[in-house]
């Protein structure tokens, strides 16, 4: 990690490594801003029909999350948020989507990772709604 940051510093301000001093963080301090710089990260996995191959990606969607979610560092896994055989032009009937919107409104999540954000709607209207209203959310 210091190798990366000389070189990082190296690059960005043409500096020779003898130039520059890392001065690591003081390991008291250190679980503290670990913690405070957690995420809560949720995925949002869907598929619009209940047919055998889309029922395998679904499965799949989930299996992925499951497991990556939690082996990322500092990220605190939030949960799998899925709509299973439910068409994405309308928000009303996706129950799990319209649950993930409010524990995000309610400061419970920080990050939605999805396979695609056509997930989150086929409705062009839509989706740019909901993306907006989530990037306006107050951390």
């Amino acid at each position: 990690m210091v190798e990366e940051s000389k070189k990082h510093i190296r690059q960005r301000y043409a500096l020779k490594s003898e130039d520059i001093l890392i001065i690591p963080q003081n390991p008291i301090f250190a679980a503290d801003r670990r913690e405070a710089n957690n995420l809560r990260v949720c995925a949002y996995c869907r598929v619009s029909t209940p047919d055998e191959a889309q029922t395998s990606s679904f499965e799949i969607q989930r299996n992925y999350y499951e497991e990556y979610i939690p082996k990322q560092e500092n990220w605190i896994y939030s949960g799998i948020y899925a709509d299973e055989g439910i068409s994405g032009t309308n928000l009303k009937k996706r129950d799990d989507f319209n649950r993930m919107l409010a524990d995000c409104k309610a400061g419970k999540i920080d990050l939605i990772i999805t396979k695609s954000v056509s997930r989150f709607s086929r409705n062009v209207v839509d989706c740019l709604t909901v993306v907006r209203m989530l990037s306006a959310l107050e951390p």
